[in-house]
């Protein structure tokens, strides 16, 4: 039974050692913290990483390369155990007593620190106890002293670089200047400009004393004005957080369209020197321009009040539009077509591209030129232009004038038939239907021809009322009309007129 006891004995000591040796070595992340002297840490002590407590102090030994202290800190805290590799240490105390623990910033270096790595010197600080300069003014501290100063000169002798490093790294105020120096140093360039801006701007400052003036009283003003009101200005705050949480979702919407946006900007930005190009170009348009423009303007102040005239038109042209909608539709199309510049009749090169005028550009510009033709209005007067014809073409007008070969220079027929002239009139009342230049008997009174000879103007009317016949061609109007005829490009004869009824046919026909 003995012996059964001293091996259960001997079990649970060598489990306990384990466990103890376990807990010692493998809880949690550990790294070894090298300090030029680790006076005050003990072990167990506490390890902080940004002021929050986070774990504690394992071994500690000596470097004896280097001999510098190692101490070895364990986090053991979530959240606390990924130092980076610019991570600082430094010693504190923690209490007048003398406690000392460790605080860590945690650096914000890419690289993490791996498992039992080494924070060098370089990047730790130790903090002089206030109880050892307190003890240098004792009586036995202040002698060691005296003999320290005195032995610098032998002890120190070429080692003026490790006793600067001493002394930056045993004062803090030191190193916290140096790291000010240090930032000011690399900030030399945003300092001189500033000290060259400022300069400026003291100039500038001095040169607009009024100015400066008036805009510290404006400023005294606002500031007195503000605080009158400022139960106003108070609700304004309270209200801005909530007007934030509305704004939030226009800015998300503003983000979208920017996002959107973006490869139309690239393309503006693309075509930034077209732009800039299109805008130097119309500049002297512009000025030229704004005469126009204003007059323009002058202009819709008249045709504001007549197109406030025409509502009660439009609302009438609206009520009948609504009940014609196939006129509408029909009209439309015809509009369209007529607007179109595919269907003008001959190509013009003072129309856009050359290719001719639409029917609505045609009327548009038949009534332009014939106001601009016929009437001159500018700030003398209005003058009313008209042509006078004084040769012998200006009585010439009527069927035996056209017929005389003295105004055989005024003719301009287009064409071989003449209506009324070498053939007869189909609008004339009893004309005959199928006279013709050879003076053919076909359709004149008192012939055989199958045609008929007269037209009536209503059912009831007399058969002589508003009748009249057409005079045969004599020989000499004969021979005149082939001489003219003869000079027109194709056409050696005139082609004989129909019977009224088939004037459609032999209009629409080939």
């Amino acid at each position: 039974m003995s012996i059964k006891l001293a091996l259960l004995m001997v079990l649970a000591s060598v489990a306990g050692f384990f466990i103890l040796r376990g807990d010692s070595t493998t809880d949690g992340r550990r790294h070894w913290v090298e300090f030029d002297n680790a006076f005050g840490l003990v072990q167990s002590a506490d390890v902080r990483v940004s002021g929050a407590k986070a774990g504690r102090i394992g071994r500690i030994r000596l470097d004896m390369k280097t001999k510098k202290a190692l101490v070895e800190i364990v986090i053991t805290e979530p959240g606390y155990t990924s130092l980076r590799r610019d991570a600082f240490c430094e010693t504190r105390p923690q209490s007048p007593i003398g406690e000392y623990f460790v605080d860590c910033r945690p650096g914000t270096d890419r690289v993490e620190l791996a498992e039992g790595s080494r924070i060098p010197v370089r990047q730790t600080a130790s903090t002089i106890p206030p109880d050892l300069i307190s003890n240098i003014f004792r009586r036995p501290y202040r002698e060691r002293l005296r003999l320290i100063i005195n032995e610098f000169g032998a002890g120190l002798a070429g080692r003026g670089d490790d006793l600067n490093e001493a002394i930056r790294r045993g004062v803090p105020a030191l190193r916290q200047t140096s790291n000010l120096l240090r930032t000011v140093a690399d900030q030399n360039r945003v300092i001189r400009d500033l000290v060259t801006d400022a300069d400026k701007l003291l100039g500038r400052l001095a040169d607009n004393k009024q100015g400066v003036s008036r805009f510290i009283v404006e400023a005294r003003d606002t500031a007195q004005t503000s605080a009158t009101r400022r139960r106003e200005i108070a609700r304004n705050f309270n209200r801005f957080p909530r007007f934030l949480r509305e704004l939030r979702p226009t800015m998300v919407a503003l983000g979208q369209v920017a996002d959107n946006q973006t490869p139309v900007l690239r393309d503006l930005s693309a075509s930034s020197g077209e732009l800039k190009r299109l805008f130097d170009d119309t500049a002297e348009f512009s000025n030229v321009a704004r005469p126009a423009v204003r007059e323009l303007g002058k202009a819709a102040l008249v045709g504001r009040e007549a197109v406030r005239a025409s509502r009660p038109q439009v609302a009438e042209l609206r009520r009948f539009a609504k009940g014609t909608p196939d006129l509408a539709g029909n009209l439309r199309r015809v509009l369209e077509d007529f607007d179109d510049r595919d269907r003008a009749v001959e190509a013009d090169p003072r129309s856009p591209g050359g290719k001719g005028f639409t029917g609505i550009e045609a009327i548009l510009r038949y009534l332009f030129v014939q106001s601009q033709a016929t009437n001159a209005f500018d700030q003398n007067g209005h003058l009313l232009r008209v042509n006078t014809f004084t040769d012998k073409c200006g009585p010439y007008g009527d069927e035996k004038r056209a017929r005389d070969p003295e105004y055989r220079d005024c003719l301009s027929w287009l064409g071989p038939n003449q209506p009324g002239v070498n053939t007869p009139d189909p609008t004339a009342d009893g004309a005959p239907a199928g006279s013709g230049p050879e003076g053919s008997g076909q359709g004149q009174p008192g012939s055989g021809g199958s045609g008929p000879s007269r037209r009536r103007r209503g059912a009831d009317a007399p058969s002589g009322a508003g009748e009249r016949a057409q005079d045969p061609a004599t020989p000499q109007d004969k021979a005149l009309i082939d001489d003219l005829l003869g000079n027109l490009p194709g056409g050696d004869a005139p082609r004989e007129v129909p019977a009224p009824e088939n004037l459609l046919d032999f209009l629409l026909g080939p």
